[in-house]
């Protein structure tokens, strides 16, 4: 029990830390083009 004292708040931090990096990396555009790199591929020069 006394391990879930020291667990719960490295999880939640943990949790905030990856949805804060995700959020930064939405609002700068990573994820705008998801399609015309795989299509890329298919383009003659």
């Amino acid at each position: 029990m006394d391990a879930l004292i020291f667990l719960v708040p490295i999880a939640v931090g943990l949790g905030a830390l990856f949805a804060a990096l995700f959020l930064y990396a939405a609002s700068r555009g990573q994820f705008d083009d998801l399609e015309d790199p795989a299509v890329r591929m298919f383009d003659e020069d």
